[in-house]
C-alpha cells in the first residue's frame, strides 16, 4: 500500500516532482512526433522504408555499428548451417 507523505511540504514537494515528471513526458511526445516528421521527409526524399530509416538512426545514435555487422555474420553463418544444410562445416563435439 502507498504511503501518503504526512506532512504539507511533502506533499508539494511530491506533487511539484510529478508536474516535472509530466513535464518531461510532454517533451517526449514532442520530440517522438518530431522524429516521425522527420521520418516521413527522409522516406519521401529518399524512398527508404521506416524499418531502414529508424535502424540507421539507432545505429547513428548508439554508435554499434560493429557490433551490429559481428550479429549479422553469426546470424548468417547459423542460418547457412540450420537452415541451408551447411552441417558439415560445423566441428563434430
Amino acid at each position: 500500500m502507498s504511503v501518503v507523505p504526512s506532512s504539507k511540504d511533502d506533499r508539494v514537494a511530491l506533487k511539484g516532482m510529478l508536474t516535472e515528471m509530466t513535464h518531461c513526458l510532454a517533451k517526449m511526445d514532442m520530440q517522438r512526433e518530431a522524429k516521425k516528421d522527420i521520418a516521413s521527409g527522409i522516406k519521401e526524399k529518399f524512398e527508404l522504408t521506416p524499418k531502414v530509416i529508424n535502424k540507421l538512426a539507432s545505429t547513428m545514435y548508439k554508435r554499434n555499428y560493429a557490433d551490429l555487422q559481428q550479429e549479422n555474420e553469426d546470424f548468417e553463418d547459423l542460418y547457412e548451417i540450420l537452415v541451408n544444410g551447411r552441417i558439415g562445416d560445423v566441428e563434430n563435439d
